[in-house]
């Protein structure tokens, strides 16, 4: 089968959870025999705009034949949207057409729709080729991708005139323009521009805790109904799209609020370092509950629910517990044990040997939840909020929690004694099932087929 795939591009240019997914599985299904080529968004050209499409001349181990669109529509990330005409610029359809009709692949797999036309989805469906999409976030339907407003998950936006608010901040073409420059790609990882970005990104979502400012009525409306053109602008693509794949029941429950696909189905995910390690997790309770964060301290997360619920256990004078916590905080209290380097995959066997529980208790809408298919693969049971898409694998191996509840947080914790931990213990190790990727793998293939 001859597989393309669109997505952000390879990593170290591209990180995060959808491009891990997207790469590992493109080197498994090389492995199982499959003919796979990339195709993603790349540079922005200052003088000529014209879309085109290049080969990747970039040297990489894997051997995967991967082609750079030039001149996509813009790349925010999850930055947000606030020059809204760009993003649904429109292109001359020949040039995916021709694209398409000379690569001929069986199956074109979608990672997201930034920075693709429109265009794009049209000439596979005009060609006759299967299109897959799978929901790594909510970008299409959030232009901030996490359906987060206020230090809450945004169930209802006001007839989008909330997205006015929410992307006030957002970059503009210039600076999406140096993100997507070959330059950036090169000085990406380099001491001044990792301290940049990080100065940035600390300031990301800083109006969790501010106030709406306000704005006209009139203009509030007035750009709301230009973000409610952009999301039937993406929505349309989906439309177009032969299968969604979602990643959890959630994640469907959520995007069926605003569109009814071709077809669907829901697939749990599983990445290539998923392995069945709870064997080796020989658990015994040290007397102190170890609680351990694997998350960044932004409220989005539930980072602001775990220490609020943890401060006020202290206050109450509950002091039998310690916080591992893989990120630099300011002020830390005193329960905390923090290694504000973070950490790397290669250390998650030592981290789950120290950790009783694993909390993930998100307050936006995550589709899935890597980190909890991590811990159930070392044995360790979770805490998840309701709007973790990975709640449906937990079973009776964690405790699932309403979102944003700083009380039933507390007395979940509070119930946490030596007997509760083994039971739960012992039913990560005995009740669940750890899906590998070779598994996953072969429930692409056949989605692909559709069987």
């Amino acid at each position: 089968m001859k597989i393309l795939h669109y997505f952000l591009g390879f990593p170290p240019y591209r990180t995060g959870g959808m491009t891990k997914f997207a790469y590992d599985l493109m080197l498994s299904q090389k492995v199982y025999g499959h003919e796979v080529i990339a195709i993603w968004p790349g540079k922005i050209n200052v003088i000529n705009s014209k879309t085109k499409i290049e080969i990747d001349k970039e040297k990489r181990k894997d051997d995967i034949l991967s082609y750079e669109i030039v001149n996509p529509l813009p790349v925010p990330l999850d930055e947000g949207v606030r020059n809204i005409s760009l993003f649904m610029k429109k292109c001359n359809k020949d040039i995916y057409m021709s694209f398409l009709e000379k690569i001929c692949p069986d199956v074109i797999h979608i990672h997201t729709l930034m920075g693709l036309h429109s265009e794009f989805i049209e000439s596979a469906k005009e060609l006759k080729i299967r299109t897959v999409y799978t929901t790594h976030d909510y970008f299409g339907i959030c232009p901030k991708v996490t359906l987060f407003r206020n230090n809450m998950a945004c169930a209802y936006d006001n007839d989008c005139k909330y997205c006015v608010k929410c992307n006030e901040n957002a970059l503009s073409f210039n600076e999406i323009k140096i993100l997507q420059s070959h330059m950036y790609k090169k000085l990406k990882n380099t001491r001044i521009v990792k301290l940049l970005r990080k100065k940035h990104r600390s300031n990301f979502f800083i109006c969790d805790n501010q106030e709406e400012s306000r704005i006209s009525d009139n203009a509030e409306e007035k750009a709301g109904k230009e973000y409610i053109k952009l999301r039937k602008y993406y929505i349309n693509m989906l439309e177009n799209i032969d299968i969604i794949h979602y990643n959890s029941q959630l994640t469907k429950e959520v995007y069926s609020k605003y569109f009814t696909p071709k077809e669907s189905k829901v697939v749990t995910l599983s990445h290539k370092d998923i392995i069945d390690n709870r064997k080796s997790i020989n658990w015994k309770y040290s007397g102190q509950l170890k609680l351990t964060y694997l998350g960044p301290l932004k409220n989005y997360k539930g980072f602001g629910i775990i220490k609020t619920a943890l401060d006020e256990l202290i206050s109450e004078g509950k002091h039998n517990f310690i916080l591992n916590m893989y990120a630099e905080i300011n002020n830390p209290s005193s329960y905390m044990k923090i290694i504000k380097e973070g950490y790397s995959y290669e250390e998650l066997p030592q981290i789950m040997k120290n950790s009783d529980i694993v909390l993930v208790p998100s307050v936006c809408y995550e589709t899935f939840g890597y980190t909890v298919l991590e811990s159930l693969s070392y044995g360790v049971p979770v805490i998840v909020s309701e709007n973790v898409g990975a709640k449906e694998i937990v079973s009776d191996g964690g405790i699932v929690i309403k979102a944003n509840s700083v009380e039933e947080l507390k007395e979940v914790i509070k119930s946490l004694d030596k007997e509760k931990l083994l039971e739960l213990h012992k039913n990560v190790i005995n009740d669940i099932k750890i899906k590998t990727f070779e598994e996953f793998t072969k429930e692409m293939e056949n989605l692909y087929k559709g069987k």
